[in-house]
């Protein structure tokens, strides 16, 4: 929670209506993923290029990170950690 009420609740309501688009009819989401719940704010991941990501990832042999894997991107939790930094950088 921040010290704004109303980034809260602004915060919560994009993430809220991010969830499970993957879901819908035609989608191009459910081609990199196939899990119960995720929020697809960040199709793709805002921390790609970091080498210490904190992701499930791995280099393939002609040196692409595959983050095929990784789910961290599409939980509440990062969405909103993600929403908040960068609110905080345009204050």
């Amino acid at each position: 929670m921040s010290s704004n009420p109303y980034l809260d609740y602004h915060i919560e309501r994009i993430v809220k209506s991010t969830k499970n688009l993957y879901k819908q009819k035609d989608s191009i989401c459910n081609k990199c993923h196939n899990s119960k719940d995720i929020y697809c704010l960040f199709c793709y991941c805002p921390l790609y290029y970091k080498e210490n990501c904190g992701g499930d990832y791995v280099i393939l042999p002609n040196g692409v990170k595959d983050c095929n894997g990784c789910i961290r991107p599409h939980t509440k939790e990062f969405c909103i950690e993600q929403l908040k930094k960068f609110y905080e950088e345009y204050k």
